[in-house]
């Protein structure tokens, strides 16, 4: 299959992870027995831009038709903030026309509607996460985002003063209709505000977790920029969150005159940072598993908790599943099916105490692992032990710090 990059066009990719066929990570199980599809995840890097990818990506209809995991399930503590910043963007007020691409559930539509502002529209193309959007009151269209669409909704609507996408254009196929589509939805002096995983920091803590076939691009930071510039969007701010690891916040706008160039460079800095990420996974696997038969072959009983796809990717690139019990949440809709791949039983989380867990993974967020923790008082005062499996925890396992 010819290898060509979706930002750039460019053909020269380098590998970097092969971490073979695995199931759709957020298709749950219903039974073990269950035919599952399987596809090829295959990591490369664009040596002429700089982006990572990954290429033959499960088709789209095949993993948005319905999402099952919407965006109000877990917590976003870093959306006020999101909202100062929006707040703070000049000639922005409450009356701006706002539209977000990906709104998923209307968690943030709902936030911004809380926040006082009047005119909003959201994008979804998942039909469970769509519906619940609508249920809350907001106009939204049930479709992929592209250029087309964004002609069509210019031509019925006009332009827009500002366009939210959060963690969507990691997911994105075609990235050149996509951002041509951000170009003609949003009007001259616009802004966009985009929200994407940190891909520096990834790299920088050893986060294996962040890889999924949902995610088709890492975006460095400089990666991202020169992305924006190819689309005449001039970043004006930027930080970062602690949101699913670290989320990189950039804010935009629309047709500022700048000279772009095609050819990235230097690279150098790049390549040597992802090289590095890949040639680390071996050993990362091998001491994951070797610090988890330490356990087990002193008698101790392992369980995870947290059915995200995060922990699913781990526990199925790893080969993890021979030294895990089971995998707890509190998820109701999640509880009863089977993890996709390890069939591995999806628990509530009472079950560590009630099978006698002694040590529990914790796949959850870092920014939610204090409010779990807390949850299970009695679960340590008996002698369980929490060791987080997701950066930036302080609770990794001590091979991390070898790496």
């Amino acid at each position: 299959m010819k290898c060509v990059c979706r930002l750039c066009g460019g053909e020269r990719l380098s590998p970097l992870l092969d971490m073979g066929r695995h199931p759709i990570a957020h298709h749950f199980v219903l039974n073990p027995s269950q035919n599952e599809y399987k596809h090829p995840v295959k990591m490369y890097f664009c040596d002429a831009c700089g982006l990572v990818q990954l290429i033959d990506p499960v088709p789209s209809h095949m993993l948005y038709k319905k999402y099952v995991c919407l965006s109000s399930w877990k917590p976003q503590p870093h959306i006020p903030r999101l909202l100062t910043l929006i707040d703070e963007l000049p000639n922005i007020n409450k009356n701006s026309r706002i539209v977000e691409v990906g709104c998923n559930d209307g968690v943030f539509l709902n936030a911004l509607r809380d926040a006082g502002f009047t005119h909003l529209f959201g994008i979804e193309p998942a039909e469970d996460a769509f519906v619940v959007a609508q249920t809350r009151g907001f106009s939204v269209v049930n479709a992929f985002f592209d250029r087309a669409l964004a002609d069509t909704l210019v031509s019925a609507q006009g332009q827009y003063d500002l366009l939210i996408t959060r963690q969507v254009m990691e997911h994105i196929p075609n990235l050149q209709s996509f951002c041509d589509g951000i170009m003609r939805l949003v009007k001259p002096g616009g802004y966009v505000l985009i929200e994407v995983p940190h891909f520096d920091f990834i790299v920088e803590v050893a986060d294996y977790s962040a890889i999924w076939e949902e995610h088709v691009n890492y975006f460095f930071q400089k990666t991202l920029h020169h992305l924006l510039a190819k689309y005449n969007i001039s970043v004006i701010r930027e930080e970062t969150s602690n949101f699913s690891g670290e989320a990189l916040v950039v804010i935009g706008r629309n047709g500022d005159r700048m000279e772009f160039c095609n050819a990235m460079a230097p690279l150098e800095d790049l390549r040597s940072a992802v090289m590095a990420f890949s040639e680390r996974w071996p050993r990362f696997r091998d001491g994951l598993l070797g610090f988890l038969k330490i356990h087990h072959n002193q008698g101790k009983k392992i369980a995870i908790y947290g059915a995200g796809c995060r922990a699913i990717s781990l526990i199925n690139f790893t080969g993890m599943t021979p030294f895990i019990e089971f995998v707890v949440d509190d998820q109701l809709e999640k509880q009863g099916k089977f993890i996709p791949g390890s069939r591995l039983p999806i628990l509530p989380s009472a079950a560590l105490e009630e099978k006698s867990i002694d040590l529990c993974l914790l796949a959850v967020n870092a920014e939610n692992e204090t409010k779990v923790i807390s949850q299970h008082s009695v679960f340590e005062a008996r002698g369980g032990e929490f060791v987080s499996l997701l950066p930036p925890s302080s609770l990794l396992p001590p091979f991390w710090k070898t790496l």
